[in-house]
């Protein structure tokens, strides 16, 4: 390899490491995270790794039942377009009432009704949140869902800049 190639190697891989390192991206998205992604990044900041299948098996059942409690008591909510979302995938969408997320994700890390703290949360996308958003839930590592005073009007997912956009 001559020294020319190297040069431009190691210049290639400097501007790949700089695109890498330029921070995160704050988009909407239609739909929010599901019970299992937060289960599999709890299990990971908590204990360093996956859950084992047995955890998860235990992890599952709890959530299934859960699920169909709410159900249950609430059958009209198999008549509205986000039945399947919650109880075949288990994934908050816009509409969610505080009470579905709670039945599917459990309790947020962070609850605010600070309108500065929803506008640093959702970065760029504030302008177009701040009209409709009354409260903020975030569940770490990733995910911050606006509530109206009903149900879920916005969901804003941090990405790093390197992972997939959805």
């Amino acid at each position: 390899m001559t020294i020319r190639s190297c040069r431009l190697l190691t210049l290639a891989a400097l501007m790949a490491a700089g695109c890498a390192s330029s921070g995160d991206v704050v988009e909407l998205t239609p739909k929010g995270p599901s019970a299992e992604d937060l289960y599999l990044s709890r299990s990971y900041a908590i204990n360093g790794r996956a859950p084992t299948f047995a955890e998860k098996r235990f992890w599952e059942a709890e959530v299934e039942e859960r699920v169909y409690a709410y159900l249950k008591q609430h059958p009209e909510l198999e008549q509205t377009s986000r039945y399947s979302d919650f109880r075949i995938w288990w994934k908050v969408t816009a509409g969610s009432t505080p009470r579905e997320v709670l039945v599917l994700l459990e309790e947020p890390a962070e609850q605010t009704i600070d309108t500065a703290r929803m506008a640093v949360l959702a970065e760029g996308q504030w302008s177009e949140l701040q009209a409709k958003a009354r409260e903020a839930w975030v569940y770490p590592p990733e995910w911050i869902l606006y509530f109206d005073d009903t149900s879920v009007v916005a969901v804003v997912h941090r990405v790093s800049n390197g992972a997939p956009r959805h």
